[in-house]
């Protein structure tokens, strides 16, 4: 096969793309956003994240899956859907990883001197930032930064970094239909990453701060008016764990619901700083280094872009911050027209552009996680 390679033509997060698939920096973009932060006492700054939460330098143990209960059929052939797809992303991923090295990028990926001690730092680091967190759930209010850079604001006695040309919203997904007039926008790509239900979760809930989240059913995720906040033509991009019932759920009944048609699947491929998968590739329905992101589309209108292409990877360092999805704006720019109108549901940080909305929407935002860039090195991936 030929392998069509593109030098990047992009300056925040994207390190390499072909036609496999492309390796991004999510610490990268971050850092780029926040190159000029307006710190409002007349001063401009630059602000790094926390590196530490990207020190992901070996792969994490996978624990034993239980089997499921299920009709011997309807598990066999629901295994075999997800087993092709593990070969797929299997073999994709080193062709994609040798190309960026080929570029000269992803050097620590694959290759690096240090001692490693499984992820110690980062895990120490997430653990503080769990413990710190604020919670917003039950606070609900709007805001939001016109000017062309990031600004840091007090909110509720605390300092968040809002970066520019962004909206936000403190509140339910399932009440968006009651503050459309606050909206004001419908929108060209809507994106998704649902708090599923997951007994796993639940069970941690009790446990740590990390898994306290509220989860949703599948039928309130029906519930949201997706169809009303949608141009002709809109994408609709959905974060979906590897659990069959959930991908059938969303392909076959909550999109028709949204008024959308599914037209993809992508892959978001998790490695450590030296390229390797953050666990290993197992048979279903054990734990995956993927996860997957559902697309549909509005074909009610048509679409001037291009749809997304089936099977696409997206490889990248994950932070150690449960559920911190890497910023998808870059990479979907090419099936989007010039400054499109973006929404993201059940935001948990800000992008600039972007308008946001969830319980959680400032939760990644907190000064605590960032500091001048004057007091960190430059280890940007």
């Amino acid at each position: 096969m030929k392998l069509a390679l593109r030098l990047c033509r992009y300056v925040m997060s994207i390190l390499c793309e072909t036609d496999l698939g492309v390796v991004i920096s999510h610490k990268t973009f971050i850092n780029k956003i926040y190159e000029r932060v307006y710190n409002g006492e007349g001063k401009e700054c630059s602000l790094w994240i926390n590196s530490s939460l990207f020190n992901i330098n070996s792969p994490f143990v996978n624990s034993k899956s239980k089997s499921r209960k299920r009709g011997h059929h309807s598990l066999a052939s629901e295994s075999s859907v997800l087993l092709k797809e593990i070969e797929k992303v299997q073999s994709s991923l080193p062709i994609i990883l040798a190309e960026a090295q080929k570029l000269g990028y992803l050097v620590e990926y694959i290759s690096s001197s240090q001692e490693f001690k499984r992820n110690e730092e980062a895990r120490k680091t997430a653990d503080n930032f769990y413990q710190e967190s604020v919670t917003w759930q039950g606070k609900f209010f709007h805001g939001g930064n016109n000017s062309d850079r990031a600004i840091i604001k007090c909110i509720e006695n605390e300092n968040y970094v809002i970066p520019a040309h962004c909206a936000f919203f403190s509140y339910n997904a399932l009440d968006i239909v009651k503050k459309l007039d606050i909206l004001k926008n419908k929108f060209d790509l809507i994106l998704l990453d649902p708090p599923w239900w997951n007994k796993y979760i639940r069970r941690k809930k009790a446990k740590c701060a990390e898994g306290s989240y509220q989860m949703m059913y599948n039928e309130d995720l029906k519930k949201i008016p997706i169809e009303s906040l949608l141009v002709p033509g809109s994408l609709i991009a959905v974060w979906c764990t590897n659990s069959p019932t959930h991908l059938n759920t969303l392909i076959d009944d909550i999109f028709p619901s949204w008024g959308v048609e599914y037209v993809a699947k992508w892959f978001w491929v998790k490695v450590t700083q030296l390229g390797e998968p953050v666990c290993s590739f197992s048979d279903p329905p054990g734990k995956q280094p993927f996860e997957q992101i559902i697309f549909g589309c509005n074909l009610k209108g048509s679409r001037k872009y291009p749809l997304p292409e089936d099977g696409k990877l997206i490889v990248s360092v994950p932070s150690a911050i449960h559920s911190h999805k890497p910023p998808l704006s870059e990479v979907l720019s090419p099936y989007l027209g010039p400054q499109p109108q973006c929404l993201e549901l059940f935001a948990r940080y800000l992008l600039p552009n972007w308008t946001s909305w969830g319980y959680e929407v400032l939760k990644l935002q907190r000064m605590s996680l960032y500091c001048p860039s004057n007091e960190q090195e430059d280890d940007s991936q």
